[in-house]
């Protein structure tokens, strides 16, 4: 048995006798069964016997085309109506708006990158490996390393040139290497 919404797609297929036989079947079990299709199918029939005593009515020739004509005139009559109300959102398709949140997203994104970036020394090592450089060094005044303030930045540029001046041949013998210091501090953490 079928349901009413089932009854109501295939009524058109019953009516032009384009079901099968068990669908013709189901169909008229239903229309036995329920009062409310069986009254819609019997409304579409007599609509459908009254269309048949209409007379035939012959159009022109050119009646497709001047359909289209009238069609395609109406259609541009809109579209001109609407390109001179001005801006509207609807004009705008709408995977534009999904391009657009696209576009600000990576660009919010890039914006997000640079400042935490930009936001540390890209030339100093983080202050931990600063302490225990400094640790390490024998003589802090006579390395060639400037001394160092927070974050990073030299204290005094003219006590740091000066001190290499006057240490540079003091300093080939005992400072140590930079870089050994740096891979030691990382082997340490």
């Amino acid at each position: 048995m079928i349901s009413c919404y089932q009854f109501k797609t295939i009524i058109s297929q019953y009516m032009d006798k384009d079901i099968s036989f068990q669908g013709r079947k189901s169909f008229e079990e239903h229309m036995d069964g329920c009062p409310g299709c069986k009254q819609l199918y019997q409304s579409i029939l007599s609509t459908k016997n009254s269309m048949l005593q209409f007379a035939e009515m012959r159009v022109s020739e050119n009646f497709l085309g001047d359909l289209r004509t009238k069609i395609l005139a109406e259609r541009n009559a809109r579209i001109e109506a609407s390109l001179n109300k001005g801006f509207s959102l609807n004009r705008i398709p709408s995977f534009a708006y999904g391009f657009a949140a696209a576009l600000v997203a990576v660009i919010i994104g890039f914006y997000l990158l640079e400042f935490q970036t930009g936001s540390s020394p890209a030339q100093m090592p983080p202050r931990i490996v600063q302490e225990k450089i400094q640790q390490k060094t024998p003589d802090s005044e006579n390395s060639r390393t400037p001394p160092l303030m927070s974050r990073g930045q030299y204290a005094n540029s003219e006590n740091y040139t000066d001190s290499l001046e006057h240490s540079d041949s003091q300093n080939a013998r005992t400072r140590p290497d930079f870089q050994n210091n740096i891979k030691t501090v990382k082997k340490e953490y």
